[in-house]
């Protein structure tokens, strides 16, 4: 088997010289074309980051933060000045790219050092990047930042532009001449750009599968990936056998939503800023007109934070059918709207004062506002703050959580709460209120708490349990079932499970090793632990062998460009070939690989 994932644990102490693969004595060349190490994303869900060697550079997919419990951004220890040479971005969730501007500050790129990612995902980080940026020095003192703004804009110098499909490495970075790496982006559904990603060199392929989705009605569904003999497959909900339909779950939220309009209870909805905001604000535009006259004329539908940024850009490309799904285009087309993902009757409060006239003007004048608001584990932006304000203003209210909620999070520690029978919930968050001109609220506290930066003022407040209602079945990552159907076509020896909580991998790793035909090995990623994709016999490049290499250096130099040019058409002629011939793609990598080894 050409994988080898039988690596020592690591040492008890290491420092910030720790190199992984030489710990683990793992060295790319001829015989061991690629070699990825995990640096994020390994047995957690989040600061997703992967590090890819082959004998002529050094890459990573993916360089994202951590927005719960444990490390924020990826364990970079052993990487040196100038170490990458190129950076794939599978998408712009804060997991997969909040990581980027400490590549920078730190030095780690090369100076010519592109990110690679499609369009929309350069314009969604963006804005993620720069909302990530005022949150980190919000937290942090000047002495602890890990990033400034400088950094975050060097970032945005980087991007370069790449639609779905692929080609030599060499066109999109500026990398070693000898390099014949060649990728794949492949359209992953889960979010406006989303991509997963395969890596192909000397006829052998790994395939990151990104985030996985296809449930979201207005993106295309998953592209079909390439046969390869290594897959990093997320694990997010690999417990989970199939999600709640996505129309059921919008309908539970829906009739949540109008129980609390007639009880006049407003409603706060943490959402993401990027993806889930667009769903719900879609589900409030083709839904409230369902609603009796009356019940409509109680709606205040507020949309705060980033999620009006992240919208416009959202409605940017709903005409462009290869990021967004047909019928979404058609729907813009026939109806002349140009932006759907936008109600009529939504309103965008751009100060505390908006947000505070919103809430107190709801008890004068009856109606009840509805909140969608970042962030969707209530760990920053204004979603914590209207929860504070909800406690300290309103003897009922619904807290409607829709996502994934990480450990030590404000949205997990109020489930696990409700989880253990609790009738109150209570809750600590740094965020102010938008105000304190309420009247007196006995549940919402200031208190001060010792750090290590010193005393820091925080506030307590207890909401009732019967508030919060998790409605499941909008997750933008694919369940199990969908996880299987793309490990099976990739048809992997081995599969390493990346970016998942424990249980959940565990369960994944079971039904794959049941289930998937060809595989020999599954296995969970392990920080700092080399994988190297390994030859099964020693294999030579014909035109680089010393006893082949004739004539003058230009000779050489031919030979090398015209190598580079025959392995950036590999995976067209694979896909070519196992359409005429009916091989599958592993089989004629086994050909190449024969071939190869023939002429060595």
């Amino acid at each position: 088997m050409p994988i080898n994932t039988e690596q020592p644990w690591l040492p008890a102490a290491i420092d910030e010289t720790f190199d992984p693969l030489e710990h683990a004595d793992v060295i790319p060349d001829a015989d061991t074309p690629l070699v990825v190490t995990p640096r994020g994303g390994a047995q957690q869900v989040g600061r997703s980051c992967y590090q890819v060697d082959t004998a002529h550079a050094t890459y990573l997919v993916d360089c994202g933060l951590n927005q719960g419990s444990g490390e924020q951004f990826p364990d970079l220890r052993g990487l040196g000045p100038e170490d990458i040479d190129a950076v794939f971005l599978t998408h712009a969730h804060i997991d997969h790219c909040g990581g980027l501007p400490v590549l920078e500050a730190r030095g780690l790129l090369d100076d010519d050092a592109s990110i690679v990612a499609t369009p929309p995902t350069i314009d969604l980080a963006k804005l993620l990047l720069e909302d990530s940026l005022k949150i980190h020095q919000l937290e942090t003192t000047s002495r602890d930042q890990q990033f400034t703004g400088r950094d975050v804009q060097a970032i945005f110098e980087r991007f370069e532009p790449v639609n779905y499909g692929g080609g030599l490495v060499a066109g999109v970075a500026d990398v070693p001449e000898h390099e014949s790496l060649v990728f794949r982006f492949g359209n992953a559904a889960h979010l406006l750009g989303s991509a997963w990603l395969s890596l192909q060199t000397s006829g052998y392929t790994a395939v990151f599968s990104g985030d996985l989705g296809g449930r979201a009605a207005h993106l295309p569904t998953i592209e079909t990936p390439p046969q390869a003999d290594l897959l990093f497959c997320e694990s997010t909900y690999g417990a989970t056998h199939s999600h709640q339909s996505v129309k059921n779950a919008q309908t539970t939220l829906f009739e949540a939503v109008e129980q609390a309009i007639r009880e006049g209870a407003p409603v706060l909805i943490p959402t993401f800023a990027v993806g889930r905001a667009q769903i719900l604000q879609l589900l409030f535009a083709d839904r409230l007109h369902t609603l009796p006259e009356e019940l409509r004329q109680k709606v205040r539908l507020v949309v705060d934070g980033m999620a009006q940024e992240a919208t416009e850009l959202y409605h940017e490309y709903v005409r462009d059918t290869t990021f967004m799904d047909e019928a979404m285009a058609n729907r813009v087309i026939e109806s002349g709207h140009e932006a759907p993902f936008r109600p009529a009757v939504a309103e965008f409060p751009a100060t505390d004062a908006d947000r505070r006239a919103i809430l107190e003007e709801s008890g004068a004048t009856g109606t009840v506002p509805i909140v969608i608001a970042p962030s969707g584990m209530l760990t920053g932006g204004n979603s914590p703050r209207y929860l504070t304000e909800f406690a300290a203003r309103f003897d009922r209210a619904k807290l409607l959580l829709t996502g994934y909620q990480a450990k030590n999070t404000i949205g997990r520690t109020l489930q696990n709460q409700v989880k253990a029978n609790e009738e109150e919930l209570t809750y600590t968050t740094e965020t102010s209120p938008f105000g304190t001109d309420w009247p007196a609220a006995e549940n919402v506290v200031w208190t001060t708490v010792e750090t290590d930066d010193g005393p820091n003022r925080v506030t307590r407040a207890t909401i009732p349990a019967e508030w919060l209602q998790t409605i499941h079945g909008f997750s933008a990552h694919a369940s199990q079932d969908r996880l299987l159907e793309y490990a099976r076509h990739v048809g992997p020896e081995t599969i390493v499970l990346i970016h998942g909580p424990d249980y959940a991998q565990t369960q994944l790793a079971e039904h794959f090793a049941r289930n998937v035909e060809n595989v020999e090995q599954v296995t969970r990623s392990r920080l700092l632990t080399p994988i190297p994709v390994t030859r099964n016999a020693e294999v030579a490049t014909p035109v680089l062998s010393p006893e082949r290499v004739e004539g003058s250096s230009t000779d050489v130099r031919k030979q090398i460009e015209h190598l580079r040019e025959v392995v950036g058409t590999l995976s067209e002629e694979v896909a070519k070939a196992r359409n005429e011939t009916g091989y599958s793609e592993s089989e004629i990598r086994e050909i190449v690989r024969d071939e190869l080894e023939t002429n060595s």
